[in-house]
């Protein structure tokens, strides 16, 4: 269906908000880049203002934190969904869906970084990956979720809830599962169903890029010029992923062994904050 040429690019986001001409006005907040909208059994004037105070701010970090040559969207819409009811997304427009968790696990600020990184530059890096999403899943969760705990490292939500990053990895890898090499070639199967594992693994393994192989390796990487293919990934890292995978398992565990009190403190992490959720074992 063609668009009218007089409507507002985004006037279908209020019209599934079940709001017409005659109806309440939503709540809406606009800055520079974000127009966060919601209904008013949804969320308050004070919420919507945090998180257009939140977002605006961490948006130069986010758009710091990418490769020359991605273009930022200068537009990013926001819509707000009430209680948890599902995974916050963006869907193919670049749109941005919260759920509000728990006041503890910051409500929906809970994985709002996470998702601005995916929204930041949607029209030139994750829209056109979404047809390859078999090789470029791995990459673009991996991605978000690293930026988002380098601009929000104190956040209390999913995936660490306010436990340390070495302790929570080094868990999981002991705990098992699937390996990165599944991560990656599984995606869809995997990435929702373990997610307290594959998040914060595939974070990991950024960090390690970053870290260890340098960010000139890590703003190529996620940038993936070339795609995700293996060969065009093995080509930006310099060597196998076997071996990638291998050191960044060691380098994670030598971390993990490094932590006073690290198995007391991950079985914390278990039965305190995940007790929720059911591991991957296979």
């Amino acid at each position: 269906m063609n668009e009218d040429p007089k409507t507002p690019k985004r006037a279908p986001l209020l019209l599934a908000l079940g709001l017409t001409a005659t109806a309440c006005a939503p709540l809406e907040a606009h800055g520079d880049v974000l127009h966060i909208v919601s209904r008013r059994v949804h969320a308050s004037e004070e919420e919507l203002q945090s998180l257009l105070e939140v977002g605006e701010a961490l948006l130069p970090e986010i758009a710091a934190l990418h490769p020359e040559g991605i273009e930022m969207d200068d537009e990013i819409w926001v819509e707000l969904h009430g209680r948890y009811g599902e995974s916050p997304y963006v869907d193919d427009e670049g749109t941005v869906h919260l759920w509000r968790f728990s006041e503890a696990e910051g409500g929906y600020h809970a994985l709002y970084a996470h998702e601005l990184v995916h929204a930041i530059a949607y029209d030139d890096l994750v829209g056109p990956a979404t047809d390859d999403i078999a090789n470029s899943g791995f990459y673009l969760e991996g991605w978000a979720e690293y930026v988002a705990l380098l601009v929000d490292p104190g956040k209390t939500g999913f995936s660490l809830f306010g436990y340390d990053e070495d302790v929570v990895v080094g868990h999981w890898i002991l705990e098992g599962g699937p390996t990165l090499a599944d991560y990656r070639e599984r995606h869809e199967e995997l990435s929702l169903r373990c997610q307290g594992q594959s998040y914060i693994l595939r974070a990991s393994w950024f960090r390690y890029v970053d870290e260890e192989l340098g960010r000139e390796v890590l703003l190529e990487l996620a940038a993936g010029r070339e795609g995700w293919s293996r060969e065009a990934v093995e080509a930006t890292l310099g060597a196998s992923l076997e071996q990638v995978d291998s050191d960044w398992e060691a380098w994670a565990m030598a971390r993990y062994n490094a932590f006073p009190d690290a198995d007391a403190t991950a079985q914390a992490y278990r039965t305190q904050k995940m007790a929720w959720y059911q591991p991957c074992l296979d």
